[in-house]
């Protein structure tokens, strides 16, 4: 900065005084003078139309020295570096085009709006989106299914992702999920998830089956063991204990085949439970009195607090089998004469509430989010020995999943545990009556 400002001070003198001096010459220093300011105006504004012509695009920078040399000079360096950052940004937009169109997944960049920015080759094949035909259209008008357009609107959970047929065909089944990033920038990932489902499909119709051809054969075998065991004096006493034990492992098989046909049946139908109103304060009347019958000596006390008016729509069977199946659970898993509460009641939205809490060991954090597995237990041993088929939560997961409701569980070591099923205010119904405790 300083040699160009020592250049500038320098050309401006140097014309002011041969201007001067040429006008002495002439006889007038004052009109020499005003012709060098002169030249020098239009040096300035001959470097200010070179400036400007330089910034049109691939124009060459020009040369000049002074200020103006300094300012070029700058002007250069900067057109260099930037010409380098762009280089650098294709040559990464490059690599990512490239990954991206090795990925099996479809990938949709997409702008605040919805709108298309750019798509790989797999969204293009899963999707059916062309470029750039498709690009500045929004996405929910290339993507038609009435699942994706609930979901893509903010109905459900993000996490979670939704699935829909292929636009390309119904046998391909896709999964959908929606990322935020940056200012309103999201991105659509979208995967071909029909080889799993098929999978499951197998697995369910293998269970079902499976069960099935089970079932003849168990139901003989606790035939002949019943037969044995009812008149105990026509049978050597040596034998006494193992038949005891022969009858009890069969009902266990046979209560585990029923359970995984009520969860084959669930998994396999996913569509909404048949609609009915159901007496529910009146059913639970009667998993009171089965619950109290299974704890027989173990003297657990349970205590019912319904609203008599609340009713449900949706299966009667459904609904009985997960109520009872909390319950029970409840029942084997609690200490003996521990109190557990039953309690039906609305909330405060409009929908309704089934809750069974105990006062048992309680479960662990680690745990919680597992035990609507199939088959999975905290404690297998204890379960196992109580008569636990590990299927129950499973099967109470599935049939409120079928009636739009939701489990939840709240737990901790020596603190009891509390499940409960929400239900949603379009499938409450009142039928009269009052709210009602029983001890």
């Amino acid at each position: 900065m300083i040699r160009g400002a020592g250049e500038e001070i320098a050309l401006g003198g140097g014309l002011l005084a041969t201007g001067a001096l040429a006008g002495a010459v002439a006889g007038t220093a004052s009109v020499g003078a005003c012709v060098g300011l002169v030249a020098y105006l239009a040096w300035h504004v001959r470097n200010v139309l070179r400036l400007r012509a330089s910034l049109q695009v691939d124009a060459e920078t020009p040369e000049s020295i002074g200020l103006w040399g300094e300012l070029f000079d700058r002007l250069y360096r900067t057109r260099r570096e930037a010409a380098a950052m762009r280089r650098r940004l294709g040559l990464i937009v490059q690599r990512f085009e490239e990954s991206s169109a090795a990925l099996p997944d479809a990938a949709v960049l997409l702008a605040e709006d919805g709108r298309i920015d750019w798509c790989n080759e797999a969204a293009q094949r899963l999707l059916g989106l062309r470029t750039p035909r498709d690009l500045g259209q929004r996405i929910t008008n290339v993507v038609r299914h009435p699942a994706f357009g609930a979901y893509f609107s903010g109905v459900g959970d993000p996490a979670e992702g939704v699935e829909f047929p292929s636009p390309s065909g119904d046998e391909v089944v896709l999964q959908a999920q929606v990322v935020s990033f940056g200012q309103g920038r999201r991105l659509l990932v979208v995967r071909d998830i029909t080889k799993v489902r098929l999978l499951e499909q197998v697995r369910r119709d293998f269970v079902a089956n499976a069960s099935h051809e089970l079932r003849t054969p168990l139901t003989v075998i606790f035939g002949f063991l019943e037969a044995l065991t009812v008149e105990p004096d026509n049978v050597p006493q040596r034998w006494h204990r193992p038949l005891e034990l022969m009858t009890q492992q069969t009902v266990r098989m046979q209560r585990i085949i029923d359970d995984m046909l009520m969860l084959a049946r669930l998994e396999g139908d996913t569509s909404r439970a048949s609609s009915g109103d159901v007496n529910v304060p009146n059913m639970l009347q009667l998993i009171r009195s089965e619950a109290q019958a299974l704890s027989g000596a173990r003297a657990h006390r349970l205590e019912l607090d319904v609203d008599d008016g609340l009713w449900l729509r949706g299966s009667e069977l459904e609904l009985r089998s997960a109520f009872s199946n909390l319950v029970s659970n409840a029942v084997q898993h609690t200490p003996d004469g521990s109190l557990i509460r039953l309690r039906w009641r609305a909330t405060p939205d409009g929908g309704a509430r089934f809750e069974v809490q105990d006062n048992g060991e309680g479960i662990a954090a680690e745990h919680l989010p597992r035990l609507s597995e199939r088959f999975y237990r905290v404690d297998a041993s204890r379960s196992r020995a109580r008569g636990g088929t590990g299927l129950g939560l499973a099967i109470v997961k599935h049939a409120l999943a079928r009636h739009g409701a939701e489990l939840t569980i709240h737990s901790a070591p020596g603190e009891g545990s509390r499940f409960g099923c929400v239900f949603t205010a379009d499938l409450v119904c009142r039928h009269g009556g009052a709210q009602r405790s029983a001890g």
